[in-house]
């Protein structure tokens, strides 16, 4: 298992969309499992880890502390000297395949400003109310 994670790391940064590996920065909580040994003797390694498990959503690794980190969810990463962290090769593929999709009619209406309709009241409201609602009127 270690020599299929150690090769698998070796062809993991091709074709991962921009932003899905960051250096210089971690991610916190969520924490599935926190590996030592292989996985955390290099990002590339600890990447291919998360790859391998099924609930892993990112990955944080740790030069310094030399450990891998898998994450239950790709919380927002913040600044960590000697880190580095990305998504799980499932969720960056999803969510390139989602920006390789045509805009929906609602998505294609607020690209081209076009303003949402004024919502519809099943019972009419006072003038008063309405003038609180929508004080652009």
């Amino acid at each position: 298992m270690m020599l299929a994670l150690l090769i698998a790391s070796l062809s993991l940064p091709h074709g991962l969309p921009a932003g899905a590996i960051l250096h210089g920065e971690e991610r916190r909580g969520a924490v599935l499992v926190r590996l030592e040994g292989a996985p955390a003797l290099s990002w590339q390694a600890c990447a291919a880890a998360c790859g391998y498990h099924e609930a892993c959503q990112a990955w944080t690794h740790s030069a310094y502390q030399n450990r891998c980190t898998l994450h239950a969810a790709p919380l927002t990463p913040r600044p960590f000297p000697g880190a580095v962290t990305g998504l799980s090769p499932s969720l960056a593929a999803r969510i390139e395949r989602s920006s390789e999709r045509p805009p929906s009619a609602r998505e294609r209406e607020a690209l081209q400003g076009h303003a949402p309709a004024q919502p519809t009241f099943s019972r009419a409201l006072s003038e008063t109310a309405q003038d609180q609602l929508f004080p652009e009127r």
